[in-house]
Parts: structure tokens; sequence; C-alpha cells
């Protein structure tokens, strides 16, 4: 209990934290499977790409469903398996034989270590929490006997998390250093093993060097891995090495099952560079605390407990930079979901967002994660620049929403019939429908855009404009060497006029328009002379645009 009370008051800024990427992506899908398909997945042994922990994805389906988006509930559940797993981490060390002072403080050197701080602090990793619960189970239960019992939780172990698919070699480890030598009762564990171990590898054959997931095999990318975990368990470089050497010094079974169990458990992520987060130390990290669990049972205990004063204190200020970063990107998040919802609440039910300016550190998961979430599951959440993005601009009613970072504001732009824009401002690009602008525009997603010496747009041409503006401009120097543009507009094809831009130019290009029917009309610029830039840009350039369009005598984009 005093240890709970403690590990609360370390970790109690957790609560005023926000979900990650992941967390948004995970609260949402989940939740709209059926149990049958949970069930299915918990005891097929085939390898699944998709749900393929279902056991972690049960907790976000349970905690989705009755929570929503209240972050606190998340981590008091997440916080409470990992006091469990303390506890259960005491019971392993007094069934290897160690005293209870040794074994308490070798949980007490499990229960806080500033490398895994994210296990305390987000969500996402219940799976590492469950996974490492389970294995402790298992283990239990193989110690005490109960070979045939333990094979469920190592089962729903690995449906936890992939990473402990390597447990029967930490068992065989025990079987032949410290048990009865019974290795033939592992066989099944073994044979689980290798039969997802070697469907993960076949499936990794079709798997993207791009992903995060595809296992790598070369020495260089294995040194890369070991040299990082390596440096991230003692906070320099590849101290953790050291640890390798403890079992010859010590002369110790437990240490060389210790040791056996950390490198056991690391397997799995030394061949995934894609996934380098001193986090995944959690569970290997059990190693560790047995071979220091043998320190501390030869260690005078004055000198065990003045060990723990330090070092403990030392990993809660050495896990400060990573905690502030986290509220930082929380705070983001925070803030971006918030608004979208807000947003939600002001729009009909929308077919399609096409979202743009977005948190640091969102991944795009999270940003679609949280746009299911305000807006609904069977929204279609697309990027402005995936080439979908020109589909679902038509799927209305929809929207476009952004989000400011300095204001921390959403802003979003509401399409309930499908046509072009009357009028574009280029340095409100988050409400730019770049599906309509057609051939010769340069500079995307700036708020002066160059166009080509023709380029083209489509705008949909209200019942009463008066006028086509442009708001052009080009650089003084350019205009003394090459004198002022001379700027045609044309409208479906039909001329408007010319007008020109000089450096005695004050004030928007327009062009009168005559009688027509309202509608999408095709605006062609044509610019004389062409310009060039630089040596360095080889482009033909017309004028430089920050916004054009239509106006009536009422519309804001007069004046």
């Amino acid at each position: 209990m005093a240890f709970a009370i403690l590990f609360y008051f370390a970790t109690r800024q957790a609560y005023w934290d926000y979900f990650s990427g992941d967390d948004l992506d995970k609260t949402g899908w989940p939740t709209l499977i059926s149990w049958g398909d949970f069930a299915r997945q918990l005891v097929t042994p085939r390898f699944s790409p998709d749900l393929f922990r279902p056991v972690g994805y049960l907790y976000y389906r349970i905690m989705g469903r009755t929570f929503q988006l209240t972050y606190w509930p998340y981590v008091v559940v997440l916080q409470v398996g990992h006091v469990i797993n303390v506890v259960l981490l005491f019971f392993v060390l007094r069934r290897l034989k160690f005293s209870d002072f040794a074994a308490a403080a070798g949980a007490l050197f499990f229960s806080f270590h500033a490398a895994v701080i994210d296990i305390y602090w987000q969500p996402q990793y219940i799976f590492e929490v469950l996974a490492c619960m389970l294995s402790f189970l298992a283990m239990l239960l193989y110690m005490r006997g109960s070979w045939l019992l333990a094979i469920i939780p190592f089962w729903f172990a690995y449906k936890s998390k992939e990473i402990t698919v390597t447990l029967p070699l930490v068992l065989l480890a025990y079987e032949l250093l410290l048990g009865e030598r019974k290795w033939k009762r592992l066989i099944p564990y073994f044979v689980i093993s290798l039969n997802f171990g070697l469907q993960a590898v076949w499936h990794n054959r079709h798997t993207s060097l791009a992903s995060g997931y595809v296992l790598r095999f070369t020495p260089e990318i294995l040194w890369h891995t070991v040299a990082f975990y390596a440096s991230a368990i003692f906070f320099l470089p590849l101290a953790g090495l050291a640890l390798l050497v403890l079992p010859f010094l010590l002369r110790d079974r437990v240490a060389w099952l210790g040791s056996i169990f950390m490198v056991a458990l690391f397997v799995p992520m030394i061949v995934l560079p894609g996934r380098l987060e001193s986090v995944y130390w959690y569970i290997p990290l059990v190693g560790v605390t047995l071979l220091f669990a043998v320190l501390f049972s030869r260690l005078p205990p004055f000198v065990t407990v003045l060990f723990l004063l330090i070092w403990l204190p030392l990993n809660y200020k050495m896990s400060y930079p990573h905690r502030a970063e986290l509220f930082a990107i929380g705070s983001d998040t925070r803030w971006y979901t918030t608004g979208l919802v807000a947003y939600a609440r002001t729009v009909p039910h929308l077919k399609a967002v096409v979202y743009e300016g977005t948190p640091w550190r969102l991944g795009s998961w999270g940003v679609e994660g949280a746009i299911h979430h305000a807006f609904g599951f069977d929204v279609d959440a697309v990027w402005y620049m995936n080439p979908k993005a020109g589909e679902v601009i038509h799927r209305v009613p929809m929207a476009i929403v952004a989000y400011d970072p300095f204001r921390h504001a959403v802003t979003g732009r509401l399409r309930t019939a499908d046509l072009p824009e009357t009028y574009i401002r280029f340095r409100d690009r988050n409400w730019v429908t770049e599906s309509q602008l057609g051939d010769g525009w340069y500079d995307r997603d700036t708020p002066l855009r160059w166009i080509a010496p023709r380029a083209e747009a489509r705008f949909y041409r209200p019942p009463a404009p008066v006028e086509f503006q442009i708001e052009a401009t080009v650089p003084e120097d350019n205009l003394r060497k090459n004198g002022p543009s001379k700027v045609t507009l044309l409208e479906d094809g039909r001329p408007l006029g010319t007008a020109e831009l000089s450096i005695d130019s004050r004030h928007p290009l327009r062009w009168k328009l005559p009688a027509g029917e309202p509608g999408v009309k095709l605006i062609t610029i044509l610019c004389e002379p062409v310009r060039h830039g630089g040596p360095q840009d080889p482009r033909d350039l017309g004028i430089a645009i920050s916004a054009l369009g239509y106006v009536t005598a009422s519309d804001p984009s007069e004046k």
C-alpha cells in the first residue's frame, strides 16, 4: 500500500495529460468490432495482421465504450496494471528463494524507471503491461508445477504483445538451471512460439520497408538497435552491455536466468529498427531486476536501501525532459480534439472531412481517430495531400478542417453543395479547395502563389457578381527590368478584358462582368511578358497571386 501511494504521487501528473495518436485511433475502431471477432482472434493459432493484439484491444473496446474521451480512467487502469505487475514480480522473486527484503528491493527497483516512463503515463502501452502481467502468471504457475495450466496465460501474453513469443526460452532456462530438468513439458510452449514466430517471419516477406513493423536482420541494423537499447537503461552510451558480464561475476544461477530473460525478451525488438523506443525495456527489465535481486541478496541491507534512495529519485529526475515533452504533445492533441468536437456540434452530419494543419507529433492515424470521435466513425477522413481528397471534396455535406498551433484553434469550412469556391484567399490555405485549381499553379501551401503565363481555375459564379478580382504582385526589380504585366482574363473562353499590373498598382486587378448565368465557370489567366526567377528557378512565370474570385457589392473580398 505504501508503494502504491508513493507511486501515485510520483506519476500523478499523468492524469492531467491526454491521449496519444495511438490512443485516439484505438479508442475508436475496436469499439465497433463484435465480441465474436474478438473471441475468434483470442483463440486462433493463425497470425492476424489486423487484430493481432486482441487482449490489449479488449481494453480499448471496454474503456472506449465506457469512458469515450475522458482520459483519467484510462491512466487509472494502466497504473493499477503496473502495480499488479510489481506485486507479481515480488512473488516471482520469492518463488526463486529470495528473502522478503531482497524480493521487495527487487520489486521496488522494477517499479519506476525513467526509460519506461511511458508505461505509467500513456494508455497506448497497456499492451506491454498486460503481456508482462500474463507472463508473470505463466511463470508462477510453471514454477509451482502447473505447467499445463501455465500455457493459458502464455498464450494470452502473446495475444497481448508479440515480444513474449520468446518466453519459452526463459522457462527452459529456469527448468535447466533451477528446476527438475523436465524440458519435454516445454514442447507445447515451443510449438506455440514457433507457430507464431514463423508466421510472423513469413508475413514480413510482404511488409513494406517503410513500415515500422518490418523485421531487419542485417548486422548494421542489429548493432544500431542493440546500441540504442544498451544506452537507454543506465543513461550512458552502451552502459547496458555491462549487464551481460554480471552473471560471470556473480556466479549465480538466478543471475544467469535474469540475463537470459533480458536477452530472450529483447530478441523480437532488436530486429525492429522502426520501433526504437526506450519504453520497450519494460518486460526485459524483469531480467535486469533478477540480476539486481541477486546483488541485493548479497549486499548489507543498508547499502541496498541507500542505493534505492539514490536510484529512484535519480530516475524521477531523469524522466523530467520526457514528461515535459509528453505534456507538450498531449496539450496540443487535447486542444485539437476538443476543437474538433466543438466544431462538429455546429455542422450537420458529414460524409467526409479533409484535414490540413495538424498538431505537432500527431500522426495521421491519430488525426483520423480524433476526427472519427468528433464527427462519427462513418465519416471518411482524408489528408488534403492525399489524391483521394480530390474525390471526397465532392461528397457533400463535408468540411475542410485545420489546426492553428499558435492559437490552439480548429477552423473549418463547411461545404453543403458540390460547387467550387467563389473566392479564394491563399493566406487561408486551410480553406482552399486545391482541387478547383487547374494547370499553371506553383508553390502549393504558400500565401502567395506564382502562376505560369497561362493558368486555369474553376470558380462558382454567384447570381449577382459585380466583378472578378485578382490580388497580385510582381517584385519591383522584375517590373523595372521587364515592364508591367498585362493580365488577360477569360471566363469559359470568353475574354473579359486586359488589366495592367505595374509598379504604381495599389489596388487589386478587376474585370467588369457581362450578364451571365450563375454556375461553375472556367477562369483562364494569361500573362505577358513571361518572367523568370533566379538562376536556380527554371520556371516560366506570370504573376504572384494572393487571392482571386468573384466579388459583389456586399462581398468583404472587395475591401
